[in-house]
């Protein structure tokens, strides 16, 4: 009797153990993938503070720029060669700053028309349509994310006024990508992607080599983490907000442009395993 006892006992106890490894595995999961979540919540305000942060910026120097007698001047008397002269003058000097790296500059005409592009040799196309934010520049200064024809960026756009007739030239718009925030996660070893969804009315041209994933260009694809790629193709950005695989993990942000309207996704990017994260670093692109 006592060795039958004994023996239900020794099983009892064994079953008990291995019930509570297991509980405990599980727990241990469940804790990490909190504590993972509580960190994608900070690192996400982080990234909306970021953000807000470099709408002032731009729009404090659009606001300088737009006061600047030069560009009131070559707008004034339809000098499309002087406007490109100061600008490109004022993206020497910017680029500088880590922030103004990839600086960009449009100068658009009073009835919205493009008048000269920094970056490209594009002029009088009609922005009426689709850029938001130069129907509200009369009003004062605007700061945003929008999308036109040279991609999606950080925007802010400023009027024009000839001081002494109190009238409204035209507006300057300063433009910055995403590289500066993708640096700023990178030092913390997170990785940043800027997903643009793809519509047939969407006013950019994208780029062959930006078609990385489906119904998205992959808008930083230039300074991303490319290893990440295959894994980010098999996300569905239409369902939960933190996705897990194994040790990857990912956050997905809404990004919405000034009129509130859905145009993509931030995505944070943290492999919790702290050996792959180094090897990551390498940045070789596996394909």
């Amino acid at each position: 009797m006592n060795k039958k006892l004994a023996i239900t006992f020794s099983v009892t106890g064994l079953i008990l153990l291995v019930f509570l490894i297991f509980y405990w595995i599980e727990y241990t999961k469940e804790l990490e993938t909190e504590n993972i979540k509580k960190f994608f919540d900070f690192q996400t305000k982080i990234l909306n503070k970021n953000i807000e942060e470099e709408k002032l910026s731009a729009m404090t120097v659009a606001v300088l720029l737009s006061e600047n007698e030069n560009i009131k001047n070559c707008l004034l008397q339809n000098d499309r060669d002087g406007c490109l002269k100061a600008l490109n003058q004022f993206t020497n000097i910017l680029q500088k700053v880590p922030i103004y790296k990839n600086v960009k500059f449009h100068i658009h005409t009073a009835d919205m028309k493009s008048f000269v592009r920094s970056w490209i040799p594009m002029h009088d196309d009609n922005l009426l349509s689709f850029r938001y934010m130069l129907k509200e520049v009369k009003k004062g200064a605007v700061a945003d994310i929008e999308v036109g024809r040279g991609g999606v960026f950080v925007r802010a756009v400023a009027p024009i006024i000839l001081s002494s007739k109190n009238s409204f030239l035209g507006s300057i718009e300063v433009l910055l990508d995403f590289e500066h925030l993708s640096d700023f996660f990178k030092d913390q070893g997170i990785d940043l992607f800027v997903l643009l969804k793809k519509s047939p009315g969407s006013p950019y041209q994208s780029q062959d080599n930006e078609n990385m994933i489906n119904d998205f260009y992959l808008i930083n694809k230039d300074y991303a983490n490319l290893n990440i790629l295959p894994i980010l193709q098999t996300i569905n950005f239409n369902g939960q907000q933190f996705h897990k695989f194994n040790t990857h993990n990912f956050a997905i942000e809404p990004m919405n442009d000034t009129m509130g309207n859905k145009i993509g996704y931030f995505v944070i990017y943290f492999n919790s395993d702290q050996k792959e994260r180094n090897l990551s670093k390498l940045n070789i692109w596996l394909k």
